[in-house]
């Protein structure tokens, strides 16, 4: 994510067990593996799409595909880890435009932000901040920007309104609000019905072979790159 014409630097990571996340917010359980939460990542969920349909729409781009999952298919853009939100918001238009598809575009920034915008064949159809003032050292704590629950559970055939609202709505400040923007990502997410994998995870923690609960070695994964893929993945002709 972009500031000031500056990207802050997305290759440190910061550890949090799983234990320590689940104190910080009573109750909240996470989709990853103890030691392991990267608090920089950037991936795309698509609905109603194929595997193969989505390698080929990635022509050219180093990125990880995976296998169709109850009708999802998520998207790891190496590019797209720098955090840019204009390449990401393009990337997204682009697979949805031309899948004619549902994307959701997530950005997780530090732990500290959960920045998504939801795309609808083609077309911009919601955007959310979780902390819009993040890059603004003069502003005071602010509610979260943006962020439609209806369309949100209308694009993904969810009928959880109220829950997706609460969860969109709850601000770091408040006393059972969320500490990590991971922890808000994993409610909204398995809210919605998407694939936990879709938590957590960017091109860069695949690519050195860390695997999230429900993708395996022996999970079909498509990799398009002109460099070697990880020999942990099943590379794409």
């Amino acid at each position: 994510m972009q500031a000031g014409g500056e990207a802050r630097d997305t290759a440190d990571l910061k550890i949090c067990g799983k234990k320590r996340c689940e104190n910080a917010r009573q109750g909240s359980t996470l989709w990853f593996e103890d030691n392991y939460m990267g608090s920089f990542y950037t991936n795309y969920t698509l609905r109603g799409v194929s595997q193969q349909a989505v390698v080929s729409a990635m022509e050219g781009r180093s990125a990880i595909v995976t296998q169709e999952q109850d009708g999802f298919v998520v998207v790891y853009d190496e590019v797209s880890d720098d955090q840019d939100e204009q390449i990401i918001a393009a990337l997204a238009e682009q697979l949805s435009s031309e899948l004619n598809c549902t994307v959701l575009a997530v950005l997780n920034h530090d732990d500290d932000i959960l920045w998504y915008q939801l795309y609808l064949r083609g077309e911009l159809a919601d955007e959310y901040n979780s902390t819009p003032e993040y890059f603004d050292p003069e502003a005071g704590p602010s509610s979260p920007q943006g962020g439609d629950a209806q369309k949100l559970c209308d694009a993904f055939g969810s009928s959880n309104v109220e829950e997706v609202e609460s969860i969109l709505r709850k601000s770091g400040m408040d006393e059972d609000g969320y500490v990590f923007a991971v922890q808000r990502h994993t409610d909204l997410a398995r809210t919605l019905g998407l694939p936990p994998f879709s938590v957590a995870v960017g091109f860069r923690h695949l690519s050195r072979g860390k695997l999230p609960k429900g993708l395996d070695e022996d999970m079909p994964v498509r990799f398009r790159s002109t460099a070697n893929p990880p020999a942990l993945f099943t590379s794409s002709t």
